[in-house]
């Protein structure tokens, strides 16, 4: 155990702050917020939203004069992943789901799936364990591991009256054993990674549990070698 959080306070050492930014811009002024920002005229109409299991974007020209619009998200971010309800090693694979006529993506450790001009059909990358299209992640049941999740969304109305939309969310998660076998009562959490203040106390607790541990084996062997005599 001692080992297994050792492990994961070094990966957290080299993990980075989560990035979340939006911004919308109408006929040449763009607001900006943070999971969410809109704008609006009388000829142009934008938006953006984006979190750690969704992002959406829209720019469309609303009257004439057609003015320009635009969309973007962003979000970016490392989290404690764990996951139960197996042994050993096993697999995991992200399931997402989107539609639209902008470009928006999604990636969850090392899985990405991106879509565009889809004609405002829903897509998927994940219809069943025989459909994955790349290949799942490895993971080891009940020890957290740090993986990456990145979203990202743009959209732009140019100069016509059609509007340009997209999103994208996730869906559910797989979980398969190391052979390859779907477990489907297996769960998982994920719990944002601390700031590197709060690690560096848990660093120093670890360094005096580790001391005081080790002061006292020594104790008790010294204490075994006196009974001896």
């Amino acid at each position: 155990m001692f080992r297994y959080v050792l492990s994961l306070t070094l990966a957290v050492s080299y993990a980075s702050a989560a990035t979340i930014s939006t911004t919308a811009t109408c006929d040449g002024v763009t607001t900006v917020g943070t999971t969410f920002a809109r704008c609006s005229t009388p000829d142009v109409l934008a938006q953006a939203s984006v979190g750690l299991t969704s992002v959406s974007v829209l720019a469309e020209g609303t009257s004439l004069p057609f003015g320009p619009g635009s969309a973007s998200a962003s979000f970016s971010a490392d989290e404690v992943f764990t996951v139960n309800g197996g042994t050993g090693g096993g697999f995991f694979f992200p399931c997402f789901d989107g539609a639209g006529f902008a470009m928006v993506g999604m990636s969850f450790g090392g899985v990405a799936f991106g879509i565009g001009d889809t004609g405002d059909m829903l897509v998927s990358n994940c219809r069943g364990p025989n459909t994955l299209g790349v290949p799942p992640q490895p993971l080891t049941f009940g020890v957290p591991q740090i993986v990456h999740i990145s979203n990202t969304g743009f959209a732009s109305s140019g100069s016509n009256n059609r509007e340009f939309n997209s999103s994208e969310s996730f869906e559910r998660m797989l979980f398969f054993d190391a052979s390859g076998n779907v477990l489907p009562n297996a769960t998982f959490t994920l719990v944002e990674v601390p700031e590197p203040s709060a690690w560096s106390l848990l660093s120093i607790g670890m360094m005096f549990f580790v001391a005081v541990r080790i002061r006292a084996m020594r104790f008790h062997g010294r204490f075994h070698r006196c009974d001896l005599r």
